[in-house]
């Protein structure tokens, strides 16, 4: 075969044609397109996916089966012949779809069928073919249409939890990762802690939002991470998290049901070992501990000599596995009185397994001569080889040199209370000490002061009833959970929106404003959980909530002015 040949001999004529009447740099883009033009296309290969609404269906019902592919094909080009075996089928339902964004097209064509499986049991939705793609296997779970127990769809919402590890001592903290992945609609999604007696639970971080395939089933995959500290020894079971919502089932009509849906977590066994008896000292079972530090300038590291007045930084790290933030030591240092510390509160990080104390202190010698900066050691117990171990860093010892501008100063006292002393007699007789105008403007003040206080004494009572007090209580409390609720819908977080929902008391308003937060909060939990995700607008939900804000504050001013009328504002 003859290899194909180009002639770029006309468009190199045409362009410099067009360069007496446009300028060069159009005539500079023609050049580009044309020659992109004369090469031959570079086809890609496409990708293929088949994902299921749901993997477990009575006999005699139906699921809807989609496929789709990243390109631009013949609505015939999808085979479903494969599925003859094992399912009934309609005729699919085709859409095409080309967009242009950031400069690049892209091209998907999407097939819809409902299918019915033949006969109870497990059946395979076989690879499809569509060009040359093809779409992974599915698996299908077809109950029998009389069994009520095991029509449920198991598999809509599951939870899903791990421990970094079983076996550990009082005090070390466990790990606890658990995944929520949903595939099917839902509202008002809530998901409880794990929980278990003879253990602090704390959530750490923020959830963190995927969407994964799996066996054909797309879910919106939300994970969170939980510390478990143990506080007694023993076999501890901790029990597992828990989820509860309701899952919303609708028609073509628009006709939606409410179904409740509660899922747990499978409960995991601790074995906690605990303090040996002849462990002394600070409480600290980890297995692995780093204690470090650097001194600024670097260069101390090489010289021993500073001078008066010099600051030097010295920053302290410590580094512990499985150990929470509040069980994190104080570092304690015993400075010389010759030397001026000032130290910044320890500053807090996660890195991992390990949670990481950082303290920066600044140094500054007050007084020439030889100083000593003191180590630091911390005693720990390794988990691991089952023994106590010290970690140290070491101390600095300094000359200290008198600066070029360091005045003269007398040896340096612990600090102590000032007291005053006896006037120091003068050899100069023509000074004159007057105190200027400040006896008369200290008189005036104090004048001003008394006046104010007699008439502060003077006031009326004025009482408040307990009631009102408590009403004003209550409204504080309902704004608290008001601003956790539009901080959650700004953030789009679902199940915290959830959450401060529940938790906010508004009975007090109108029930058309009521009405309308209840829709807007449908709306985004349903654009969240559906299994093909949704875009979902938070400005209606903060408008109606700023509303809400409003009649939150006007009722806490009645309540100041009015007592017992609040009591119709609790829900």
């Amino acid at each position: 075969m003859k290899p194909q040949r180009f002639s770029l001999m006309s468009p190199i004529l045409l362009v410099r044609s067009l360069q007496v009447l446009w300028r060069p740099a159009k005539a500079a883009m023609l050049i580009a397109v044309l020659a992109l033009s004369t090469l031959p296309s570079v086809a890609f290969a496409g990708v293929a996916e088949a994902t299921v609404s749901k993997n477990v269906i009575a006999l005699g019902d139906a699921l809807q089966l989609t496929v789709s592919v990243d390109e631009s094909v013949s609505n015939d080009a999808l085979d479903l012949s494969p599925l003859d075996k094992d399912f009934i089928y309609g005729r699919p339902s085709v859409s095409s779809n080309t967009s242009y964004i950031n400069g690049n097209f892209s091209r998907t064509t999407v097939w819809r069928v409902a299918i019915a499986g033949k006969r109870v049991g497990n059946v395979t939705i076989p690879s499809l073919t569509i060009d040359d793609m093809t779409t992974e296997p599915i698996t299908v779970q077809v109950v029998d249409a009389g069994d009520k127990g095991a029509q449920g769809d198991t598999q809509a919402v599951e939870v899903i939890a791990t421990l970094d590890r079983h076996d550990g001592y009082i005090g070390e903290t466990f790990n606890y990762r658990v995944r929520l992945m949903i595939g099917t609609r839902l509202d008002s999604p809530a998901l409880q802690a794990p929980f278990g007696e003879g253990m602090d639970v704390a959530q750490v971080g923020d959830d963190v939002q995927a969407e994964a395939v799996v066996n054909g089933r797309r879910y919106v995959v939300i994970s969170r991470q939980y510390q478990i500290t143990p506080t007694q020894a023993g076999e501890l079971t901790l029990e597992g998290a828990v989820f509860s919502g309701t899952e919303v089932k609708g028609n073509s009509w628009g006709s939606s049901v409410g179904l409740p849906i509660s899922r747990q977590a499978n409960s995991l066994t601790l074995n906690i070992s605990p303090k040996p008896a002849d462990y002394k000292g600070l409480w600290l079972p980890t297995p692995d501990l780093d204690l470090t530090q650097r001194w600024e300038p670097n260069t101390l590291s090489e010289s021993t000599n500073a001078q008066v007045g010099e600051p030097i930084n010295r920053v302290i790290s410590l580094k512990i596995k499985n150990i929470a933030q509040s069980a994190m030591p104080n570092l304690n240092l015993d400075y010389p009185t010759s030397v001026s510390v000032y130290s910044d509160k320890p500053e807090y990080s996660e890195d991992g397994d390990y949670t990481v104390m950082t303290v920066k202190q600044v140094i500054i010698p007050r007084q020439a001569g030889d100083v000593t900066l003191p180590p630091l050691s911390i005693n720990w117990f390794n988990t691991s080889r089952k023994q106590p171990e010290t970690s140290k860093i070491e101390g600095l010892t300094l000359s200290i040199e008198a600066g070029e501008n360091t005045p003269i100063t007398q040896p340096i006292m612990p600090d102590v209370a000032l007291t005053p002393s006896a006037p120091a007699p003068s050899n100069s007789e023509n000074v004159v000490i007057t105190a200027g105008y400040w006896p008369w403007a200290t008189g005036f003040f104090a004048v001003l002061w008394l006046g104010t206080l007699g008439m502060y004494l003077r006031r009326p009572e004025v009482i408040v009833p307990q009631n009102n007090a408590t009403a004003r209580q209550s409204i504080k409390g309902t704004g608290n959970a008001l601003l956790a609720l539009k901080t959650a819908v700004n953030a789009n977080d679902a199940v915290a929106v959830s959450t401060h929902y529940r938790n906010w008391k508004n009975g007090h308003l109108p029930f058309e404003l009521r009405e309308g937060i209840d829709a807007e909060i449908s709306a985004m939990m349903a654009s969240r959980y559906r299994p093909q995700a949704e875009s979902w607008d938070n400005s209606e939900l903060l408008s109606l909530l700023s509303q809400a804000e409003t009649v939150s504050k006007d009722s806490a001013k009645k309540a100041t002015k009015k007592g017992d009328s609040l009591s119709e504002l609790t829900p």
